[in-house]
């Protein structure tokens, strides 16, 4: 008798899948933010959803788009599951696409939604829309097999692989929020018919205005700050050019502790010639390597002080300076009030291992 009660206490305590039905779900595949410009409600919502098809091929992706304006982002996917049939899936999103105008007018913090969802991938990527979300939203490439992978191809190097592309992950721009020293950065996405055009970056101010780097600035940051190889160097050698294709790239900072202190960044390229003049090679070899390392320097040199004179830190060497010399917040508090006035060298060595498969 005594086992009978035990075994019914036992299944009291058993509960049901609450887990519903692939074919019950609605699985969004990208996400995007934009300002309303209505201030009860600022956020305009929206979601895109996968309609899944046996069919897998290029242009075979079919998709629907929901939006809505709301007081929080909470609300508004809470109001947008009326609007649907099936559940919303948020386990497989991995974009997130935030309005250029949103940054105008939003404190970033009240985004934090996207870091209390437990279903919000850590390693989703995030980027800017210009000029809004939904329209990069509404692009569909007609070479996207199934929704949403597009992207996801690109920001993942799985498929492009462009030094003009700068990968932002959830987690990191949490880190670059919070954290001292390190400013956030952010590709800029635009919609271009039935393709994305990914060639810029948005660096986010903590106190300041946000800053755009326009395309050269951004292969220029990819090489030095994320130290991105399959990129290249460039100079006008006579009535021709010479480019260079970087295969490595290395990069080391250093900051000093003066009272207004010095940052050198020392930089290494090897690569090959992908076009130069003929038996360029042979006439001055070093002093090829020597000029491309120099132009190079100075383009990274007017770079870090653009960026410097923004106010905006996305190199960390704010974070470097305080790590090195074990610095408290007085410290920081130093570093901000002389970050205006500090000075860069950039020493570039580049090394040419030969002008490809021609001899």
């Amino acid at each position: 008798m005594i086992r009978a009660f035990m075994v019914f206490l036992l299944c009291l305590l058993l509960a049901g899948c609450g887990m519903k039905d692939i074919d019950k779900r609605f699985y969004v595949v990208a996400m995007g933010i934009d300002w309303s410009g209505n201030p009860e409600k600022p956020f305009r919502v929206s979601i895109r959803l996968a309609i899944t098809s046996a069919k897998v091929e290029s242009g075979s992706s079919k998709t629907q788009i929901q939006t809505i304006d709301a007081p929080s982002i909470a609300e508004g996917v809470r109001h947008l599951k009326s609007f649907v049939d099936k559940e919303l899936d948020f386990g497989h999103c991995r974009i997130f696409v935030m309005g250029k105008s949103l940054f105008d007018h939003n404190d970033p913090s009240s985004m934090s939604w996207f870091a209390r969802r437990r279903d919000i991938q850590a390693v989703s990527y995030v980027g800017v829309g210009d000029p809004d979300a939904l329209s990069v939203l509404k692009v569909t490439p007609k070479s996207e097999r199934y929704p949403g992978n597009a992207l996801t191809l690109t920001f993942g190097n799985e498929g492009s692989e462009s030094p003009y592309t700068v990968t932002t992950y959830f987690f990191d721009l949490t880190r670059r929020h919070f954290e001292k020293g390190l400013d956030p950065v952010l590709p800029i996405i635009r919609g271009k018919e039935s393709t994305y055009e990914i060639d810029r970056v948005l660096i986010m101010g903590k106190r300041r205005p946000h800053f755009i780097l326009d395309p050269e600035e951004t292969m220029v940051f990819n090489m030095t700050a994320r130290q991105f190889p399959k990129s290249e160097l460039k100079m006008p050698y006579g009535k021709k050019r010479i480019v260079l294709t970087v295969n490595q790239i290395r990069s080391k900072m250093n900051v000093s502790k003066d009272d207004i202190p010095k940052v050198t960044l020392n930089v290494m390229i090897t690569g090959i010639l992908e076009e130069s003049p003929p038996f360029v090679l042979e006439k001055d070899w070093q002093g090829i390597e020597r000029k491309l390392g120099e132009r190079f320097s100075r383009q990274v040199e007017r770079l870090l002080y653009k960026i410097r004179d923004s106010g905006t830190d996305p190199y960390g060497f704010g974070l470097h300076y305080l790590a090195t010399y074990f610095g408290d917040e007085q410290d920081y508090k130093h570093w901000e009030s002389v970050y205006p006035q500090v000075e860069f060298k950039v020493n570039t060595r580049v090394k040419i291992s030969g002008p490809g498969v021609v001899r």
